[in-house]
This record gives structure tokens, sequence and C-alpha cells, in this order.
């Protein structure tokens, strides 16, 4: 069945949920001794509506080891959400539930006989969001902990002739999606599930027989199964490998080996086993090679804090010298393959750069999205076309919760923003990037047109003709500057006349539960403009009309330059009196540490565009501040504009920090180089997600020396799909992607996430809102087999729609981080 076919079963099937609980209501009041109980429970299991509840599916039977069977059960399905227009009926409930602080209404739940509905949303509360509902059965787990539940057969294998037992079952079992639902009427979420069993048996497999599995008191989707032993067929969890691929020119080709089994914990591998290249097309063996101890189970990595992040031994499978164009799989001996991948002379990176552009382009606010530039389908959000106005507030993103609330005074991220609401209406607000749930444009986003525009300013040549598929393909700028100046150019039409720029434009509370960014009923408001804002907006913009310029656009540029410069030249005023206010000594070490980096960028930037010396003056006086954003302008600018000792110092500067993430990346079991050595690997960091430092990308672009080139592909191999859980850390790439991202549009209608979202993703527990004792962690552990706090770092991600610092993201991490350096692999001369 296709995706369209399913979505329409399973709105169909949720209406007529939804009508048989209309019609039960009626028949009750005849005769309700005839009709069955109805949950009252939020996401319990439905009632019968002349479906049956499907049996947890037995999924995949592999090995990890040739000792030990893997078999994937996943249980229960979701039927999504759906709006519908909301018919009030006599047995309705209504619930109010929360205010803003300006008074206006939050959550309007509706109650029908005791069976909670869904949420109120939209304008005047016209529309009906349904809660989703779990269909299916769940595993019983002790059941399937019990080895004499299980039977091993093989004609073929004389240590199988007679049905034999497994000597251990070991299992982990994780939730693999959660009912959207409303926290306040229940504090139980019902998850879908996926359980890895795994089966220590008394013998090895043996390669080329078949064997029997019986289960039948599992009761699942089938009471036995074969399983034909064939590594070089058959895909194992334990093989992890790109499923992104490589350029064949790339240095460094890697794939790993690992499984951490649960309660039976790591697998311990013999060292030096054989592994291959297998050509898909004809199943040729065409490489073969042996495997290297990464990193010991037992030994404390270098990343985060200081201890195994992966709970068991993690091996490298290196074929960094084959470089043959084709499709490919990686398969071990005795244990079987990864997923099949590509080797290409020009599109591997390419295709993976144009999904991370696509997913910055679906969170474009203030169009309608859909066909022909995208399959994400959504109303215009945030337009004062269709009524959205927007109020200035007295307060500056400088002094918000959302910003860097500079003098601590701001408690809950809104109050002081709504605290400075005027009646003053900010015009030509709409556009710029929202963000995943909360649909605010802030400054900070504008990080990603900056990393865009460095590419371009890198390899002009190659973005110019490359087509994003986006409104603006057809005018005269290469794309990726289009989708630049779409996220930048919000600031400009917001600049004040004295030159100051607004941080943004954010609602008075996040969104309502069940609602959608073209439902908002809150508050919209526009922040004032703060010096830091406008430093912020100086780097970016000068270094648009840079790029304008380079491109031969010199109107365009002309433009931006002018805004650029009348936004340092209001900043450096407004920094001045900052420092002289007496409420400086009140101000936060962050924002004193953090106003003057973006002073230093704006500087060098603005002087680079210019040439004018009084901004070199400037960037010359904080040098302290300097970071290798602006030592990659520095670094390359023309010998007669710099000071050769500061130009020098600050490249060296600059390859010393990427030799520093060399050595990070070679510390740590998955060469990741975003961590910090000693600091927890804490939720919304995505320090497994994004692909690598930009600093390497700088490093390499300078130096040309390769082995920051292969420090960046190693770095990139985990969110490719190169991890303990075979998966693409971004919507709609490769095989097995993470499908669960908290995108609220596409989760209130009951739509799949759109593509191109990178997430947060795993992180130490500990160090997360599931930390020891929340309510978050109990949520978890009512699925997750061990204990979600006994989950290894490198495994500990949960493709749940609520673990917010998991599958939340912004627009400038990782998003803006994954499309740089897929971006600069792609374009890398």
């Amino acid at each position: 069945m296709s995706n369209l076919n399913k979505l329409k079963s399973n709105r169909l099937y949720l209406l007529l949920v939804f009508l048989s609980i209309s019609l039960t209501t009626i028949s009750q009041t005849v005769n309700s001794t005839n009709e069955p109980t109805i949950s009252k429970i939020v996401g319990d299991a439905l009632p019968s509506t002349g479906m049956a509840q499907n049996v947890p599916k037995l999924s995949s039977i592999s090995v990890v080891a040739p000792d030990v069977l893997c078999l994937e059960i996943d249980a229960c399905s979701i039927i999504p959400c759906i709006q519908i227009p909301y018919q009030s009926d006599p047995a309705d409930v209504v619930t109010e539930s929360g205010k803003t602080p300006l008074g206006e209404i939050r959550n309007m739940f509706v109650v029908r006989d005791g069976f909670p509905l869904g949420s109120l949303v939209g304008k005047d509360r016209k529309t009906i969001t349904l809660y989703e509902r779990i269909v299916g059965k769940n595993l019983d787990t002790d059941v399937a902990d019990d080895p004499s539940n299980y039977l091993i057969s093989s004609p073929g294998d004389n240590n199988y002739n007679k049905a034999v037992k497994p000597e251990k079952v070991w299992r982990k079992s994780k939730p693999t999606g959660w009912t959207d639902e409303s926290w306040q009427l229940s504090k139980t979420q019902f998850s879908t599930s996926k359980h890895f069993v795994y089966l220590k048996l008394p013998y090895a497999l043996k390669t080329g027989q078949a064997y029997l599995i019986s289960l039948p008191a599992l009761n699942l989707n089938r009471s036995g199964a074969y399983y034909v032993h064939d590594p070089a067929y058959s895909r194992s969890e334990a093989v992890h490998v790109s499923q992104i691929g490589f350029r064949a020119d790339d240095p460094d080709k890697n794939a790993f080996l690992s499984v951490w089994m649960g309660n039976g914990g790591g697998y311990t591998y013999p060292e030096s086993l054989e592994f291959s290249l297998i050509n898909e097309k004809n199943n040729e063996k065409v490489f073969t090679g042996k495997a290297l101890m990464q990193w010991k189970g037992n030994v404390p990595e270098g990343i985060g804090t200081r201890i195994n992040h992966s709970g068991t031994d993690v091996i490298r499978l290196d074929f960094s010298s084959f470089n043959t164009p084709g499709r490919y799989r990686v398969c071990v001996e005795g244990v079987g393959c990864g997923y099949p991948f590509n080797i290409d002379d020009q599109s591997t990176w390419k295709h993976a750069f144009e999904l991370s552009m696509k997913g910055v382009f679906n969170h474009r606010s203030g169009i309608i999205m859909g066909p022909p530039f995208t399959d994400f389908v959504r109303p215009r959000s945030f337009n004062s076309i269709d009524g959205v106005v927007v109020y200035q507030s007295t307060c500056s993103l400088l002094n918000s919760g959302n910003g860097l609330n500079a003098l601590g005074t701001d408690k809950n991220n809104f109050g002081n923003l709504v605290a400075g609401k005027t009646d003053v209406i900010v015009p030509d607000t709409w556009g710029g990037n929202m963000d995943a749930g909360d649909w605010d444009r802030r400054i900070n986003h504008i990080f990603t047109p900056r990393l865009y525009l460095e590419l371009v300013e890198m390899n002009p040549e190659y973005f110019k003709n490359l087509c994003l598929y986006i409104p603006e393909s057809k005018n005269d700028l290469p794309d990726i500057v289009d989708e630049a100046l779409y996220g930048l150019d919000v600031y400009r039409r917001m600049q004040t006349p004295e030159g100051g720029i607004r941080g943004g434009v954010e609602q008075s509370e996040h969104p309502i539960e069940g609602g959608t960014s073209w439902q908002e009923i809150h508050t919209v408001m526009a922040y004032a403009p703060d010096h830091w804002s406008s430093y912020l907006y100086t780097g970016v913009a000068a270094r648009a009309a840079g790029v304008l310029k380079m491109l031969g656009k010199n109107d365009k540029a002309a433009i931006w330059e002018e805004s650029a410069t009348k936004a340092m030249e209001w900043a450096e005023v407004e920094y001045q009196k900052w420092m002289a206010s007496p409420d400086y000594a009140k101000v936060t070490n962050r924002a004193k540490n953090t106003v003057p980096v973006e002073r230093n960028l704006a500087a060098v930037e603005l002087y680079r565009l210019t040439k004018n010396k009084k901004w070199h003056q400037v960037f010359l006086a904080t040098i302290k501040d300097c970071r290798t954003d602006a030592e990659f302008v520095y670094a390359r600018l023309d010998k007669s504009m710099v000071d050769k000792k500061v130009q020098k110092a600050v490249v060296d500067s600059l390859m010393s920090e990427a030799n520093r993430l060399v050595k990070l990346s070679e510390n740590n079991a998955f060469g990741l180089t975003t961590g910090t050595a000693g600091r927890a690997i804490t939720g919304y960091s995505a320090t497994y997600t994004i692909p690598a430092s930009t600093t390497l990308a700088r490093a390499h672009y300078l130096s040309g020396d390769s082995k920051y080139l292969k420090t960046i592909l190693r770095s990139a191999l985990y969110s490719a799909g190169a991890n303990p859980m075979n998966m693409c850390m971004t919507t709609g790439l490769g095989e097995n992607p993470v499908k669960n991202a908290l995108h609220e549009d596409t989760k209130h209608t009951g739509r799949p996430a759109p593509l191109g979202i990178t997430v947060f993703g795993p992180c130490e527990i500990p160090s997360s809102d599931a930390r020891a004792g929340s309510e978050l962690e109990k949520r978890l552990n009512t699925t997750c087999a061990p204990g979600v706090a006994n989950w290894p770092s490198a495994e500990a991600y949960f493709d749940v729609f609520w673990f917010v610092s998991q599958n939340e993201y912004v627009i400038d991490r990782p998003l803006g981080q994954t499309g740089y350096i897929w971006g600069y692999l792609a374009s890398r001369k």
C-alpha cells in the first residue's frame, strides 16, 4: 500500500472511530449493557470497531555473532491525529487550561461522555485535533525472556537435528512512537515499541544452512520462521555503515561493528575478523580487509563525561583505499552485512546537502508551502495578509529568556517580552525561518545563512548552477544565496530608521496543544532592537553584500551594505551606553562574554566589505574575543589589508583548534568532533548529530591537509547511519531515518515530518530531561528495558515526539552545521 493510501486509510479509520464513539453514546442510551466499555485513558487500546487488534510482528531475524541470533519484534501502531471541524455535542465537556500573561486562554480540551476526544484549536476554536490512539497488542516480555519458549532446529546442521533451546535470552526494548495527547488529562503515554531479542545458542550456526526458529508462545504474527545463515546476504544489526555513502575520492571510508545487547551487555568480537565489500549488482566480492579495534568497551572516552559511551567494543572496518563507483554492502565474516550504500564520483554528498537545504526551506515562514517545491503542504503562516498583527515590545532579545537574559530578570522566557508589549504595530514581519515547534523567528537563526554564504565564498563556481528547486530558482542568483537571503531579509525589513536590528518575532507563549503554525491564537510581538542583535545581523548582512558583489550583483549588494553599516554604527553607540549604564554590573557573565564575540566578527566582516579602517581598528581592539568564524575571515584577507602578525596569529589559532579537534576525534569511539572532553553530552547539544565541526572545514580549506578532511569524514559517519542504531539522524535520509522529529505542523495533522530535519539526537541521559526521577524517565521506563538510565549514550536515542531534548532541533543547530558540512564535502576541490 502506498504512503498516501496508508494515510487515507488511517484517517478513514480514525473517522470511523470518532463516529463509533458518537454511535456508542446513542446506543448506550437505548441499551448500554450491550456495548463495550470505552476507555477513558487517552492512547489506550481502542474498543472493538470491527478490526482485529494486531499481534506483535516478527520483522527481522539475523545474527549479531555466529552463536547469537537477533529477533526484531515490532509491537502496536498509532492512528495519527486528524483535524476536523468541531461539531459540539450536548455530552461534551470543554475544559480550559492555562493562560498567557496577557490573559489569553491556551488549551481547550473536549471530553465526550467521559472519553478524551481532542483539543480545540485555531481561530474561534472551530477545529478539533482528535487525539492519537494506539492499536495492536504489546509483546509479553516475560514470555519473550524465557529460553524455554524457543526452539531452533535444522535438518542440515547436525548440532540442530534435534530442536534445541537457547542457552540464554537477552533483550533490549525501546519505544518507537508515543501517542500525542494532552498531558493535563493523562500522565500516561502509550507507545509503539521495538524489541531486540538475542538468543544465545549452544553452537555456532553454519553458513548455508536453514534454521527453523519456533516461538508459538510469544503470540506473534507467525509462530515460527526460517532463517538461512548466509552472512554475505543477510543484514545484521551489528554492522553499521553510512547510508549517505562516500565520494570515490574520500580519503577515509569506514564502517563499524558493535552490538550492545541490553541486559546481555556488549559482545566481544575476536580481533582480525575478515570483512568484505560486495557489489550489490552482481554479488561479487570486490574488497577484503581485516577488522581493527577502534575502542574497547571498558575504556573511558575523551568526549563528554569521562565514561565509555558505547557499552561495548567498537570495531572499525576500513576500506579507504577502495574508490570504484558503484553500490555495495559491507559484510563481516560470520555476522552479516550493513545497509547498502553508494560510492559515487559526485552525487553522494550533493544529495545529502540538497536534502538538508530542503529541510531549511521547509521551515520558511510567511509563504504557502507545497508542490512543486516540497511535498510538505502547509497554508501561509504569520503573514499580515491573513490578518496576523505583530506588536512592538520594549523588551529586547538581549534581555529575554529566549535570548541572553542579560540581566537575569526573565523567569519564564516570555515574561519580559509580554510585559513590554505596546500597541504599536510592526510592519513587514513575515518571512525568515521558524523553529520546530515554537514558530519564532530569532536572530540567531541567521547563523545558518552565515554558513551558506561561506560555502559560496569558498567555491562560487560549484554553487552557481546548483538548483535546489525553490521558488527563486529562475532568478539570477545561486539558489543557496536565495535561501540565505530569505532567512536574513526579515531582519532587514524590521530594521529601525536609526539602524537598530530587532532580535526577531515571538508569540506570548509556546503553541497550544494540537495547534499548528497557521492556527496560532496567541499575541505575536517583535523584540525591541539591541546591540547584540545588531552585531549578529551586521556580520551576516555584510557577508551577504560581499557575496553579491562577488557575483556581480552590485545594486543588490549596495542595499545590504547600507543596512549592515547602519546597524553597526547604531550598535556601537548602544554598546557604549550599555557598558556605561549602572545596570552593567548586573549583566550576566554569559552576556558579557557573548556580545563582544559578535562585535569582533561584525567588525571584520564590515572591514572586509567596506575597507574602512575604523572597522579594522575595532577588530584589532577586540582580538581577544576573536573566534574561528572571524579568524577565517581575517585569514583570507589580502595581505595589503591586514596586520601581518595578527593574521599569522589568527591562522595559528584556527589551525591549533583544528588540531585539537583531530585529537578529540581520535579519542572517542565514533570519531566525533563536536563535543567537549569532560563536559556531559547534554540534551539539545546535537553532539552526535552535527556531522563535524565547521573549524575542520576551514582548516582544510586553508591548508589542503588531508588529515582535516579525513577527520571530517570520520566524524560524519555517525549521523549518516554508521551508529549502533543503524539510523540516519535526518528525516528522509537513507534506509532507516529518524521519523518522529518534533515538527508540530505535521504531527497535529497526522502526517510524516518534512524531509531534511536533523534532530538533536542522543545524549547522556542523566544530563537530559529524562534525568533520574523525572516524569519523562518514568514514561520511558514503561517500555525501556533495561531502564533508560542504563542505556549507553551512543545508543540512547529514542525516536519519540515528546522527548524534546532529543527530537527537537533549531535552524541554526543542527540544521545549519549539517548543511554546511555536507555542502563542503560535496563542493570541495
